[in-house]
């Protein structure tokens, strides 16, 4: 039982690290959307505007992502808790292989030798694979609380994600008077992506990040927004919108304070999360210290002999005999139950009860991991359409969505049965 509490809190120290991992990756990430939607409304404007406040997002994403690899630097580093994991590492390796790309990028954007639809393509990717960090760092919690809020918190930060896309997309639409009807569609389907972000997120947050996500949708730029959103979406096919770089520079600032709204909102459920992990580990370590203590320096038996001592984790345990062995039961007992009393039980009772709370576990840790594969199966169904029918992303989104609703199915369960044929076709 005490070596049961040691692995708990080793996986739990393990898990602290990824949180703060996540933290660090949300805050690039949080950099590299600003300067993603300068960039485009520098482009826009053939350089006249934005220079001083792209060159400033500049400086912070870098500033930001040398924060990013430092931490990586003492996280790999040998003896630390950082979460090893292969899948996660892999993430960290792309992104960390795109940030290595971006001064190539800049100055390009700086020559206005890139069109806008590239640097957000690159910008995009490359957020692609940071989100894919915090994906990973999500799937492998083990802790259901902080499960749920690490799904929470990938969600909302896919959602402000899109929004940062459609930021980027909307400046470039407008820039060019929303001539260009492939940029029109591309805003359309990043509005819509991001309802489904936003709405798995209200399902899985604690309630001071709902009520602070609520204020949001009704602080007065939202309004300015959709009314925004209805001209680009609704505006002249064939012609030019009068004057167009204003509007964008409108449109970036208002969806700018959307998604630093958004920001703030992230930063809440940051600090739970951080919570939850915390309040888990001095739970956990308060209960293996009330054990420890009870294990003291060994017993003798009945002939002043010490007894042995077994040796799990690298650490002797000495046998506690028939009281202390009790003692750490009841122990054990009252964690589980969480009243405190003085329970009369059998070690029999006590697997059933331990029973019923990992099956409570499973099931909250199924509820999590199911939202986040069904993102991942989506995604997948939608590479494989993007490959085989050379179709863009949102015309491959589009077309499961309008499959889904047809044959009146889940969306996941569309794309599961298009990556079922695909693998079928592929063998």
């Amino acid at each position: 039982m005490v070596a049961a509490r040691r692995c708990e809190v080793a996986a739990l120290e393990q898990l602290a690290q990824a949180v703060h991992l996540v933290a660090v990756v949300r805050s690039l990430a949080h950099g590299l959307q600003r300067e993603r939607g300068a960039s485009n409304l520098y482009l826009g404007s053939s350089g006249r505007r934005y220079g001083e406040r792209l060159h400033q997002y500049r400086q912070d994403a870098e500033h930001a992502q040398a924060e990013f690899l430092e931490h990586l630097a003492a996280w790999l580093s040998p003896g630390s808790r950082g979460l090893q994991c292969s899948r996660l590492l892999g993430g960290i390796a792309l992104a960390v292989d795109g940030l290595s790309r971006l001064p190539e990028l800049r100055a390009a954007i700086l020559r206005q030798d890139v069109d806008a639809p590239e640097v957000i393509e690159r910008f995009t990717e490359l957020l692609g694979h940071l989100l894919g960090v915090v994906f990973e760092a999500a799937d492998t919690a083990v802790d259901p609380e902080v499960s749920r809020a690490l799904v929470a918190l990938f969600n909302l930060m896919q959602g402000k994600e899109l929004s940062g896309q459609e930021r980027a997309i909307g400046v470039a639409g407008f820039s060019r008077g929303w001539g260009d009807e492939t940029l029109r569609q591309s805003l359309v389907h990043r509005i819509d992506a991001q309802e489904r972000c936003f709405r798995i997120f209200t399902e899985f947050c604690d309630e001071d990040s709902l009520r602070l996500w609520q204020e949001c949708q009704t602080v007065p730029h939202t309004a300015e927004l959709e009314r925004l959103r209805r001209i680009a979406c609704t505006g002249p096919r064939d012609g030019l919108l009068e004057g167009s770089l204003d509007l964008a520079e409108l449109w970036f600032a208002q969806a700018t304070h959307r998604i630093d709204a958004l920001w703030g909102v992230e930063e809440q459920l940051e600090a739970h999360l951080r919570g939850l992990c915390e309040r888990r580990l001095s739970e956990v370590r308060a209960v293996l210290a009330d054990a420890t203590a009870l294990m003291g320096g060994g017993e003798a038996d009945s002939r002043g002999r010490e007894q042995p001592s077994a040796v799990i984790l690298g650490r002797p345990l000495p046998v506690v005999g028939e009281a202390g062995a009790a003692r750490l039961i009841e122990l054990e007992r009252q964690r589980l139950e969480g009243n405190g009393g003085l329970l009369q039980t059998s070690l029999m009772d006590l697997v059933h009860v331990q029973s019923r709370q990992l099956h409570a576990i499973a099931d909250e840790l199924t509820a999590a991991r199911e939202a986040l594969a069904e993102r991942k199966l989506i995604e997948r169904a939608k590479s494989l359409l993007m490959k085989h029918r050379n179709l863009s992303e949102e015309q491959a989104y589009h077309l499961l969505r309008q499959t889904a609703m047809n044959q009146n199915r889940r969306l996941a369960e569309v794309a599961e049965a298009t990556v079922a044929m695909a693998d079928m076709l592929a063998s």
